[in-house]
């Protein structure tokens, strides 16, 4: 085989690989189940506390619609903070809770969780950053 032949079925070996690396569908991260860590407060001064959060995150129905169960933790315990309604966006994989005084937003990765809440002004007013406890 020429060298030319040869670089012209390299050549050909690489782009076919690539074509097929690139069409290997990927599995979106899901937003279901239990995360820990914190939630910090953006805005000083204000009523706001820095805490250490757990959020369970369950489907509800077959749809987008999801339901956030968020509890913080203090003297070692669990306390109930509220349930959120939310939406996943299937486009940007992004969890949507809307609340009158402001929305949150979430995005899952592998096993970590990245939030804010922003309020009606825009204002990022937390900072949440989790992960699935192992």
């Amino acid at each position: 085989m020429s060298l030319r032949s040869t670089l012209a079925a390299t050549l050909a070996l690489c782009l076919l690989s690539r074509g097929a690396l690139t069409q290997v569908p990927t599995t979106a991260a899901t937003p279901i189940g239990v995360w820990r860590g914190t939630s910090q407060c953006l805005v000083h001064p204000s009523p706001c506390n820095d805490e250490i959060v757990v959020y369970h995150i369950a489907r509800v129905g077959a749809g987008d619609r999801f339901s956030l169960d968020a509890r913080k933790i203090l003297n070692g315990r669990e306390e109930e903070m509220g349930i959120l309604g939310c939406r996943l966006n299937p486009s940007n994989a992004q969890l949507r809770c809307i609340m009158p005084n402001g929305i949150w937003r979430f995005t899952a990765r592998g096993d970590s969780l990245m939030g804010e809440l922003r309020l009606p002004d825009s204002t990022k007013y937390r900072d949440v950053r989790m992960a699935r406890p192992r």
